[in-house]
């Protein structure tokens, strides 16, 4: 029996690509760096800031003290240029509210940083009643830990076994199976369902409402 669902942000309930792209890229040029595709980017996404801009800086330019320099400056632009092209998903906000209409308890895990993911969630689903949301926090392990996850499913109160991990990408499907949760992936999102698959995912989802069906 599913009691509750641990939702990914980007990629899942958000679509947040272009607004990535853009500051991601911005950052890169003002430091003198060529710009990348958005599928460059898109497959870069997944473990934090720090991960992405290792993947993206040019590899002779590649030192932690220029990682964490530019992270920081993607972290700030993108929190005051705000989201100007990201929108949820079509059928999200439906599926929340239907969600929570039937009292199944609901909480956001993700890579991004905890203060972008607290006000895209309040922007985005201000009316949606999450448990916790849990986002990148200093010194904090991220997903695909079972560090990262332990203390949502205690703030959830729910067994793993018993618990839905709804996500787009490979770190999603990892997060569930190294918790024991029941996997779950999005086909509309950053990655490829078969890499899904090839993860652990033991449902592949289409539209957001096979999700209600998989709960109630």
């Amino acid at each position: 029996m599913v009691e509750a669902v641990i939702f990914d942000l980007d990629g899942t309930l958000l679509s947040t690509l272009e607004d990535i792209c853009d500051v991601v890229n911005g950052v890169l040029e003002s430091n003198g760096m060529p710009g990348k595709t958005i599928d460059e980017i898109r497959f870069a996404i997944g473990r934090g800031i720090e991960e992405l801009m290792r993947k993206v800086i040019p590899s002779d330019r590649i030192t932690g003290e220029i990682v964490e320099k530019l992270s920081v400056q993607v972290r700030k632009t993108y929190l005051e240029q705000g989201s100007i092209k990201t929108r949820p998903y079509p059928g999200i906000t439906d599926l929340l509210e239907r969600l929570q209409s039937e009292s199944v308890p609901m909480a956001v895990l993700t890579n991004k940083h905890q203060l972008s993911a607290e006000r895209q969630v309040e922007k985005y689903f201000g009316g949606i009643n999450f448990a916790v949301v849990s986002g990148a926090k200093q010194e904090c392990p991220l997903k695909p830990s079972l560090e990262a996850v332990a203390p949502v499913l205690e703030i959830l109160g729910t067994l793993p076994g018993n618990t839905l991990m709804i996500g787009d990408s490979d770190v999603d499907m990892n997060t569930a199976v190294n918790a024991g949760m029941i996997a779950v992936g999005v086909s509309w999102g950053f990655r490829e369902s078969s890499l899904l698959l090839d993860h652990g995912a033991e449902f592949i989802v289409d539209s957001p409402m096979e999700i209600a069906d998989l709960i109630l």
